[in-house]
């Protein structure tokens, strides 16, 4: 048994004044637990125990985990909860990008699942629907959660939804085609990078960049760009500012880049086109989440030893990362929003987060600064630059807030059209279309 396997089964016990551990814990050992942990202002049910009158269900719609572990966990942990607190909680996993239309159509009829997974700032979108959870993020930390979580999620001074987990993207590099390249310092900054791109081309083996229209890598690579050089899409007076100096500067590096240093068929790729590419050695180096990493080291591949991942490149504004974050939402629509939020502080409890952080293998990031420092590091040193990409996280939207317009400028995937515009049509073209659709949208915000 590994040292971070037995601190983690060490971690996920119970104080002992709750007389039983996590696996074992029946409806006696829930009920002392939490009589115990409401003394203490702590506790599975933030509180409260749970409502027992009848067997009650619940269902739970989430999004399938590019890492299939977690998916394995919440099951798990689903099933296990109906020994602890006789409630049955069936899961329902589907693919990201239809879990917005799912929760539409389940606020519109009235009916649907008890909880669902809300990704990005979905909860800003279909706030409406959704219960104020303001007791459940306090009891999950409050102010300690990562202020590009709580804004995800928090509407009009309400918590729309609770924060779960956080994807997050580093620079992956391939080690032997960077070194066959001449690539033996991984780049700092974006003029760094344009440096070691140009090798990395020139070798055969560039760098591979998603323009294409979809949510995941479509974002994470190139809303830090504009930020880096002090761009934004609007103000802090929520003025659209795109087209500035400073956007000039990012979509002018962005031309250069993608010319010297990319894989050119990126204008057109999926979240799963880099992947497939990087683990085929047709690329050296991309920006994604550790999902490259964790199923070459799954699939006993060489190339997981090969594989080196850094924070993301600074500008002269700065580093910045753009955080995916995750959270669970409770329709108003629900009949047993009772048992939905007890399950759910249940499943923020440190024993419940513990498991799923650790299953997440990296790629579910925690919500507090307490994960930076987590045990779960040092046993894989690869993974360790994501340790650190949530101090430098920004919504989309920023320096504005991250609100229905920003949510639709995501959408439509404006910030990879205008670097994938300028290619075709120039920097000064690109930034004057972005900006009428970025106005547009703001003025019906």
């Amino acid at each position: 048994m590994s040292r971070i396997h037995r601190q983690t089964k060490a971690s996920i016990g119970l104080n002992k004044e709750n007389g039983s551990s996590t696996r074992s814990l029946g409806r006696r050992g829930v009920l002392k637990g939490a009589a115990a942990a409401a003394a203490l202002g702590v506790g599975l049910f933030a509180g409260r125990a749970p409502a027992m009158a009848q067997e009650r269900k619940l269902h739970f719609l989430l999004n399938s985990n590019f890492r299939p572990p977690f998916d394995v966990e919440v099951r798990k942990l689903a099933a296990e909860y109906k020994s602890v607190a006789g409630v049955d909680v069936s899961t329902e996993f589907i693919q990201n990008n239809d879990v917005p239309a799912r929760i539409s159509a389940a606020i519109e009829s009235g009916g649907g699942p008890d909880l669902m997974v809300v990704q990005w700032n979905q909860a800003h979108i279909f706030s409406g629907g959704l219960t104020d959870v303001g007791t459940l993020v306090e009891a999950a930390g409050g102010n300690r959660i990562y202020a590009s979580s709580r804004g995800a999620t928090i509407v009009e001074g309400v918590y729309r939804a609770v924060p779960w987990y956080i994807i997050s993207s580093a620079m992956n590099y391939n080690k032997t085609l960077c070194d066959a390249a001449g690539v033996t310092r991984y780049p700092d900054t974006y003029n760094e990078l344009l440096v070691a791109g140009k090798k990395l081309k020139d070798a055969g083996t560039p760098v591979g960049w998603c323009l294409g229209h979809t949510n995941g890598d479509g974002a994470f690579g190139n809303y830090p760009i504009f930020w880096a050089f002090g761009a934004v899409e609007v103000d802090d007076k929520g003025q659209v500012a795109l087209n500035s100096r400073q956007g000039k500067h990012a979509v002018d590096w962005m031309r250069q880049f993608w010319k010297d240093c990319c894989d050119e068929s990126g204008t057109s790729w999926n979240d799963t086109s880099n992947n497939q590419a990087f683990l085929a050695g047709q690329i050296a180096a991309t920006i994604n989440p550790p999902s490259i990493y964790l199923k070459a080291r799954v699939d006993k591949m060489p190339l997981a030893d090969q594989m080196r991942h850094t924070i993301a490149p600074a500008g002269p504004a700065g580093r910045f990362h753009l955080n995916q974050p995750v959270s669970v939402g409770i329709p108003k629509y629900g009949k047993n929003q009772a048992a939905a939020r007890e399950f759910l502080a249940w499943l923020m409890a440190k024993p419940q987060y513990e498991r799923t952080f650790l299953a997440g293998g990296g790629f579910a990031l925690g919500i507090t600064r307490e994960f930076e420092t987590h045990a779960f590091w040092k046993a894989d040193p690869i993974l360790q630059p994501f340790a650190e990409c949530s101090k430098y996280a920004r919504n989309m939207g920023y320096k504005g807030p991250f609100n229905r317009a920003s949510a639709e400028v995501q959408n439509k995937y404006i910030i990879a059209d205008t670097f994938a515009r300028s290619l075709n049509d120039g920097t000064d073209a690109a930034l004057k279309w972005a900006e009428q659709e970025l106005k547009l949208i703001y003025a019906r915000a």
